[in-house]
Formats: structure tokens, C-alpha cells, sequence
């Protein structure tokens, strides 16, 4: 399978797909079936059916997804990272507004108290290991669903019939029935 001319497909689908799902209020759309990872696979795959010589094969998109997906992950893990480092020196005003909040409370149980302190002390401040690693699990379920908005877009636009396959020999059937033995010969 040449994939010579996936690439430039990918790289839009991808890009786009990554971008979407990487800024922080169009990315709720991925909460959707990951609508960004399947659109950004389907318009690839529309890319490179368009500009396809021969028709395309369900194989291809399944490639073609692939490689979607696994651009799109890369592209919202790196643009994903600046933004987390400032919303995070914005956030941080928020943070103190509501542990304030939270120690204006009076009827809240002291363990209750510690418990959401600490979580809104560590969701405040994510580590960069936890930044890579929550790239690296992009990527690769990125990789994965656009495989599906590859073959789903190779269905949707792929009009033309790929190479026909011979079709298995079958007997005539209108024959007329074959002429009986000659007389004098013997059956075993």
C-alpha cells in the first residue's frame, strides 16, 4: 500500500483536529465520542479520496485515521501544555477565592474541609510528567479513534469501485443431460 500522498491529508486533519480539542471550550466536544478525533479522520479521508487517482480502499482509511489521530494527539498535547501553564498562573486568584470560600463554611466537617483543600492544592498544580503523560494517552486514543474517522469517511465519499475481484467458476446450467454409455459396455 503506497501512503505517499496521506500525508499532507493527515497533517490538515490532524492539525485541526488537534487544535479543536485543545482549546479549553471547544475541546468539551471530544466529550462527544471524541467528535474532534472522527471529524478530524473524516476530513482527511474526504482530502484523500478527492485527490486519489484509483479509488481508495476501507485499508487506507484505516492507515490514513491512524496517522490523523496520532498528529491530532501531538498537536493537542503540545498546544494543551501552554495553555494548562497559563490558565494555571490565572487560576490561581480562583483557587484562593474558593479556599476562602470553603473555610467561610460553617457547617462543613473538618475532614470534608482538608479533603477539598488538598484537591483544589493539587488540581491547581499539575506536574509536567502528568502533562507528558497525559499526551503520550492522547496520542495513542487519538491514533485509535481515528482509525474510525478514517474508514468512516472512506465510506462516505469513496464512490468509485475498487479492482473486481473474478467471481468463482460455476457449472453452466442449462446443459442438455450427457448421452448414455454404449451398448455393451460393462459397470463396475
Amino acid at each position: 500500500m503506497k501512503n505517499d500522498g496521506m500525508w499532507k491529508p493527515a497533517l490538515i486533519g490532524g492539525v485541526l483536529l488537534g487544535v479543536l480539542s485543545a482549546l479549553p471550550v471547544l475541546n468539551v466536544f471530544n466529550c462527544f465520542c471524541c467528535a474532534w478525533v472522527i471529524a478530524g479522520g473524516v476530513l482527511a479521508a474526504h482530502l484523500y479520496v478527492r485527490d486519489s487517482p484509483v479509488a481508495v480502499t476501507l485499508g487506507s482509511g484505516v492507515v490514513l485515521g491512524l496517522l490523523t489521530g496520532a498528529i491530532g494527539g501531538l498537536t493537542a498535547s503540545l498546544f494543551s501544555i501552554p495553555l494548562q501553564i497559563m490558565l494555571r498562573s490565572a487560576g490561581t486568584g480562583f483557587a484562593q477565592q474558593v479556599s476562602e470560600w470553603l473555610g467561610e463554611l460553617p457547617d462543613l466537617p473538618p475532614e470534608t474541609r482538608e479533603l477539598l483543600m488538598s484537591v483544589l492544592a493539587a488540581s491547581g498544580n499539575p506536574s509536567m510528567a502528568l502533562m507528558l503523560l497525559t499526551g503520550l494517552l492522547n496520542i495513542f486514543i487519538f491514533a485509535v479513534v481515528g482509525m474510525g474517522g478514517g474508514v468512516l469517511g472512506v465510506a462516505l465519499f469513496e464512490k468509485r469501485q475498487t479492482a473486481a475481484t473474478p467471481e468463482p467458476y460455476r457449472p453452466p446450467v442449462d446443459l442438455p443431460p450427457p448421452p448414455p454409455p454404449p451398448a455393451g459396455s460393462s459397470e463396475l
